[in-house]
């Protein structure tokens, strides 16, 4: 019976379950379908150019995850609308999930 109540605080914790509804939520694009003014404001705010796009379905204003490496091998996003506004600066080391 632990495992099930383990499961349920797991699946109960809205962090938790607000970044699983998140993660299906993304549709990798071509960088070409985002617009110049989010490629440009992640650009800024990633030091690089972003490598890698998704687009964040169901948002409104449309939003949009741009993504590159980082230097020690990681990955660093950002989560910019289509007007060029940064609502988020996430950073993943390698070997982190």
């Amino acid at each position: 019976m632990p495992v099930a109540i383990s499961a349920l605080a797991v699946v109960s914790d809205p962090g938790f379950a607000q970044s699983l509804k998140e993660e299906y939520r993304k549709k990798t694009i071509g960088l070409s379908g985002v617009p110049q003014a989010a490629v440009d404001a992640a650009q800024k705010a990633l030091g690089t150019a972003p490598t890698e796009a998704k687009l964040i379905q169901g948002t409104n204003p449309q939003e949009y995850e741009l993504e590159a490496p980082t230097k020690s091998g990681g990955e660093i996003s950002v989560h910019v609308l289509a007007n060029g506004k940064v609502t988020k600066l996430e950073h993943e080391e390698k070997g982190e999930d």
